[in-house]
C-alpha cells in the first residue's frame, strides 16, 4: 500500500472484512491520495503510519468501534459517523471508492455528529441488549406461531404469557383436547423451544438489570417513573454526550419521538412519529410509559397523574405514551447533564 503523505490532514476509511479503501484530502478539502488494502494485516500496519496530527472518519458497521479504540489509544482523533448519514452524501452508485469519498464529504457536514466510541465493557452490554432483543422477539413468534396452528384445530388460548403456559399445560398433559399426534408432538416441540427462550431472556435481564443497579449513572435515571433497569442500562451503554445537544428537546427528538416533517413553501406539514435515531431505546421508553399509564389512579391525586389523565383524555393511550415518553428522555438529558437525581417538581 502507498505510503501516506503528511499532506493529508484528513483519513476516510471504508470497513469491509477483508478490503478496505482509503481516501485522504488535504487542508483545502481535494482528495490527493487514494487506495486500498487487501488484507486486514496490511490494514493494521498501515494505520501504524498515521501522524497524530491527521484525523481519521469511518462510519459505523462491524470493527468500527475496535479500529476507532485502537486509534484513539494512539492519540490519533478517530471518528465514527452514523452510516445512515454517510450514505446521504453518496451521490453515485455505491461501491468502495464511493462509499470512502461519501464519508469524507460527510466528515465536513457540520450537522454530523460522530458515535461515541465505546469501552470493550461498553460494547458487550450493547451485545447483551442485542442478544435480549432477539431471544424475545423469537420467543413472541414462537407462542404466535403456536397460537395459530392451534387455531386451525379450533383451539383457541387467552392472550398473556400464564393463559399460553396453561393452555399448553392442559393441551400437552391430557387428552381431553383432541390433536393429531403430529400436532401434538410438534408444539410440544415448539412449547420447549418457547420456554428454553424465556429461561435465556430471564438470564440476560437478571445480567443486565445488576449491571445498570452496579452504575451510578443508571441508577439516576431509574429514579424516573417509567425508565427501569433495562432501559437504564439501554442508555447508558448508548453513552449519548447530552453536551452535543442544545436543548432537552433536540435531545428526545434524535430518538425519533417527534412528528415527522413534510414542509414546504411555508406550509408545514406533520405527519406521524419520525422514527429517527435508536429504535431500541425508543420502544423501551415508551414500554416503559406505557407501564406508567397502566398504573394511573382515578382522580389524580397529584400534578403528574393530571398530566397524564389529561393526555389520556386527548391523545388516547398509545399518544399518551408517546408524549410521556418524550418527557422522560427530556428529564433524562437534563439528569445526565446536571448529575442529579430525579425530583416530582424537575420540569423539563
Amino acid at each position: 500500500m502507498k505510503k501516506i503523505t503528511a499532506q493529508v490532514r484528513v483519513v476516510a476509511i471504508d470497513l469491509s472484512k477483508q478490503v478496505f479503501h482509503v481516501a485522504g484530502e488535504d487542508a483545502r478539502g481535494q482528495v490527493i491520495y487514494e487506495d486500498s488494502c487487501k488484507t486486514r494485516e496490511s490494514f493494521a500496519a498501515f494505520l501504524k503510519t498515521l501522524q497524530s496530527d491527521q484525523q481519521v472518519l469511518m462510519e459505523t458497521g462491524p470493527g468500527a468501534q475496535a479500529w476507532a479504540r485502537e486509534l484513539v489509544s494512539r492519540q490519533i482523533d478517530a471518528k465514527v459517523l452514523p452510516a445512515q448519514l454517510v450514505a446521504q452524501h453518496r451521490s453515485v452508485a455505491k461501491n468502495d471508492r464511493n462509499d470512502a469519498l461519501a464519508i469524507l464529504r460527510a466528515g465536513r457536514d457540520t450537522a454530523i455528529h460522530a458515535v461515541p466510541i465505546k469501552s470493550a465493557e461498553r460494547l458487550a452490554l450493547q451485545a447483551l441488549h442485542r442478544v435480549r432483543s432477539r431471544y424475545v422477539r423469537n420467543r413472541t413468534a414462537v407462542s404466535n406461531e403456536m397460537r395459530g396452528l392451534l387455531l386451525e384445530h379450533g383451539v383457541a388460548l387467552a392472550k398473556g404469557e400464564s393463559a399460553l403456559e396453561s393452555g399448553l399445560t392442559r393441551i400437552l398433559e391430557t387428552s381431553k383436547v383432541p390433536l393429531p399426534r403430529r400436532l401434538r408432538e410438534l408444539i410440544a416441540d415448539l412449547s420447549a423451544e418457547w420456554e428454553q427462550l424465556g429461561r435465556r431472556i430471564e438470564r440476560l435481564t437478571a445480567e443486565l438489570t445488576a449491571s445498570a443497579h452496579a452504575d451510578p449513572v443508571a441508577r439516576r435515571l431509574m429514579t424516573v417513573p417509567g425508565i427501569g433497569p433495562i432501559s437504564a442500562a439501554a442508555m447508558v451503554c448508548k453513552e449519548p454526550q447530552p453536551e452535543r445537544y442544545a436543548s432537552a428537546r433536540h435531545f428526545a427528538a434524535s430518538f425519533g419521538l417527534v412528528p415527522d416533517q413534510h414542509s414546504t413553501g411555508g406550509k408545514t406539514r406533520l405527519g406521524g412519529l419520525s422514527k429517527r435515531g435508536d429504535p431500541y431505546i425508543r420502544s423501551l421508553f415508551i414500554q416503559g410509559a406505557q407501564a406508567v399509564l397502566r398504573q394511573v389512579r382515578q382522580p389524580a391525586e397529584s400534578a403528574a397523574e393530571n398530566r397524564l389523565q389529561r393526555w389520556l383524555r386527548h391523545h388516547g393511550r398509545k399518544g399518551a405514551a408517546v408524549r410521556l415518553a418524550n418527557r422522560n428522555l427530556r428529564i433524562v438529558w437534563r439528569l445526565l447533564r446536571e448529575g442529579t437525581d430525579y425530583h416530582a417538581e424537575v420540569q423539563a
